[in-house]
């Protein structure tokens, strides 16, 4: 799929749009847990909010091994990113912010981000492996 792959300025273009992200995190029973969330990248790291009650979170304490899916509606540009995440304290709201800020209309931010638990962390992943596509690029 290598003629295919995107370059680091198309991936970085790609996920820069407000597309939903899936992370796979391992449950205690060794399967996985898939969610669907809002994310940042900077770059560097991939950036999700969540709280620390909640199951990503708990597992993610658990076993640091952490696989994002991010794919447009017909799946014809994915990027797979698999490596560890952090859980970083966000009480500030500031992480979050920056993500919901890419999701939500600016007069309504403010609103969304007043409604939001204060046990808000944030999942911080470095990716150690991207793998992506734009079957666009093939020509087919």
């Amino acid at each position: 799929m290598s003629h295919v792959a995107m370059t680091d300025v198309e991936l970085r273009g790609y996920l820069s749009q407000p597309l939903i992200a899936d992370i796979a995190t391992t449950k205690k029973d060794g399967s996985p847990q898939i969610t669907p969330v809002w994310y940042d990248f900077d770059g560097t790291y991939m950036y999700v909010s969540t709280t620390s009650d909640r199951a990503k979170a708990r597992n993610i304490k658990r076993d640091n091994r952490i696989v994002i899916s991010v794919r447009d509606k017909n799946a014809e540009k994915v990027v797979l990113f698999s490596g560890t995440a952090s859980i970083l304290d966000d009480r500030d709201h500031a992480l979050v912010r920056r993500i919901a800020a890419r999701y939500t209309p600016p007069d309504q931010l403010d609103s969304f981000l007043s409604g939001l638990e204060a046990n808000r962390v944030i999942l911080r992943m470095k990716p150690t492996r991207t793998i992506s596509w734009d079957w666009a690029k093939s020509g087919t």
